[in-house]
């Protein structure tokens, strides 16, 4: 069983790479991974890749409502990704904001720029203040 941390960047990748489809095959996604060994899948890995491309339409419409002067589409992919992973999270599995927030902004750190851990940061807070 992997870190939780460990588990939410994997998801990450996943997302990130499903991203670049309108209409991702997930199956297709976590078999490749899962027979490169590029990815190690548990459960809470499979959980937030599917939970989020379930709820995607709602998490975007969140995120639109919080993302100042862009909408989420203009987001660069790994920005959007980590945004989209945390509001799953907060919404629909109960996550304390904090430690999702936090994930995030260690994601976008590594995956992004310091500018884009900032707004990600302003756009969380505002959904978490609101909420």
């Amino acid at each position: 069983m992997l870190k939780r941390s460990e588990a939410r960047n994997n998801a990450f990748i996943l997302l990130f790479e499903s991203s670049f489809s309108a209409e991702p095959n997930r199956e297709d996604i976590l078999s490749l991974a899962a027979e490169n060994h590029e990815i190690v899948l548990d459960d809470f890995v499979c959980e937030l890749f599917h939970g989020v491309l379930d709820h995607l339409t709602e998490i975007d419409g969140i995120l639109a409502k919080y993302c100042r002067n862009r909408t989420p589409r203009r987001l660069s992919k790994m920005l959007l990704t980590a945004l989209r992973i945390a509001v799953y999270e907060m919404e629909y599995d109960g996550t304390q904001p904090a430690v999702a927030i936090n994930e995030a902004l260690n994601i976008i750190k590594t995956y992004d720029s310091p500018e884009s851990a900032s707004y990600g940061n302003g756009v969380l807070a505002s959904y978490v203040r609101e909420k």
